[in-house]
């Protein structure tokens, strides 16, 4: 079963940062929300059905915070970090979902590079609950429409996975139908 962190893929957020500094002691709260909110809107392709932070943040570098975004059932925990004193933080790491834009890149880059081929991987739910033992199947299909399906299993909620193509089951030959004794003389 090939491995993969999601959880690497779901860092390229570590750079998205912005100023929630309103000229006093406190983060301005209104503009986490919002940030959270779209920089995750952005990445999933889904605008979340809502995202909740703490009321009122003290500026201090170096402490963190956290916010819970939704979208619809699915649920992430978002980790975010003070720069400095003066209201710039950054996203340091969202737990909780598996996005499924990421994971069709991760499954089409693998097998299309051992096969040197281009492959369309769909996963369905562009956000999916990441539950330790779950699993769930993925469709990989190269341009001639050639493929078959990809067993996903999700080892943590951090956004690690395995993965594996599912081999098709050889077709058995039908049994051959009762026939009648032949009648005696």
């Amino acid at each position: 079963m090939r491995s993969l962190s999601l959880s690497a893929v779901l860092l390229v957020f570590v750079g998205c940062q912005f100023q929630a500094s309103c000229g006093g002691k406190k983060l301005n709260m209104e503009k986490a929300v919002e940030f959270v909110g779209s920089t995750l809107e952005k990445d999933v392709g889904q605008k979340p059905s809502a995202v909740t932070c703490p009321d009122s943040v003290k500026i201090a570098a170096g402490t963190m915070f956290e916010c819970t975004v939704a979208f619809g059932a699915p649920k992430a925990t978002v980790v975010i970090s003070q720069d400095d004193d003066k209201g710039n933080v950054t996203i340091k790491s969202i737990t909780g979902i598996l996005i499924a834009a990421k994971l069709e890149k991760a499954i089409s880059d693998d097998f299309g590079s051992k096969l040197n081929v281009h492959i369309t991987t769909t996963c369905g739910d562009r956000v999916r609950t990441a539950t330790a033992g779950d699993k769930f199947t993925c469709d990989a299909r190269d341009a001639k429409g050639d493929g078959g399906k990809v067993m996903v299993t999700v080892k943590d909620t951090t956004g690690n996975v395995g993965f594996e193509l599912v081999r098709p089951e050889a077709p058995t030959e039908p049994a051959p139908a009762p026939t009648e004794p032949a009648p005696t003389p």
